[in-house]
């Protein structure tokens, strides 16, 4: 009896295992696209007691908040907010957000500092994303407030199949529900940009391809920065592999070993 227990045991761990091994190479996968699609902001964190005690070293992307709900603690207090993604409304999730909503003190913070909400529009810098089993975090903080306050915040998107780790256009497509990747070099405290007027029969970024010049004749193919979408693809052709996330754009071109990175339709850095 015993023995037929352990062939069973052995037999269901031999099929479990290269299941469990294909999610985690997954993750890794999943993890390693979002590292080079979003850029992170270093920080430095100083004394906990100073009201703004994390300073930024490196600036990353900053994004922009397209649905409202997403709930953010003062710096000062010890566990940033958690929040959930989930059909389609940002929700709180965690221990942390049912203390805070009962009054609790320590996860409230001071009458000072009190949790704000963020709403669409608002901006963030992104601190740590963090592929995990079943979801993928973001960290967030704000930039200091009129009183020098930085705000921050947990972001979790589930994954849409618990027991399966999204493809990279799956995982993005989620992720820009919420959150749009804005212009390099914009403050995430910047007043939000002025829509550009738009032509009735068509997008301003379409008719920018369609008026952009194209080098299609040229003899040796070039690549420039500020150069259009529609510019890169006639020297080219159409990329081996895309990415999206907000107004960020990858092409992958294997066969030169390079790497163009758009926003918002512009050539922005060639690698």
């Amino acid at each position: 009896m015993k023995r037929a227990i352990c062939l069973f045991t052995s037999v269901l761990l031999a099929i479990a295992a290269p299941w469990a091994h294909g999610q985690a190479g997954n993750r890794a996968e999943l993890q390693k696209t979002l590292n080079s699609l979003f850029k992170i902001t270093t920080t430095f964190k100083v004394s906990p007691l100073a009201a703004n005690f994390s300073d930024v070293i490196t600036p990353g992307d900053v994004v922009e908040l397209r649905k409202s709900g997403l709930r953010m603690s003062a710096l000062v207090n010890a566990m940033p907010e958690s929040n959930i993604y989930k059909n389609g409304v940002i929700v709180g999730g965690g221990a942390k957000r049912a203390l805070s909503m009962l009054g609790n003190s320590i996860t409230e913070g001071s009458d000072s500092n009190p949790p704000r909400t963020l709403t669409v529009g608002d901006r963030c810098w992104i601190e740590a994303i963090i592929v995990q089993k079943e979801a993928i975090l973001f960290k967030l903080f704000t930039d200091p407030d009129a009183s020098g306050m930085r705000y921050q915040g947990d972001l979790k998107f589930p994954f849409p199949n618990t027991h399966q780790t999204p493809s990279a256009d799956e995982a993005l497509k989620l992720i820009g529900e919420v959150l749009t990747v804005m212009t390099p070099g914009q403050s995430a405290s910047a007043p939000k940009p002025v829509p550009a007027p738009t032509a009735p029969s068509a997008s301003p970024q379409r008719r920018q391809e369609e008026l952009a010049p194209t080098i299609s004749n040229s003899p040796t193919p070039t690549i420039i920065l500020g150069q259009t979408r529609a510019q890169v693809i006639a020297a080219f052709g159409e990329p081996q592999r895309k990415a999206e996330a907000g107004a960020k754009e990858i092409f992958y071109y294997s066969d030169f070993k390079m790497k163009v990175t758009f926003i918002n339709g512009i050539v922005s850095s060639i690698d």
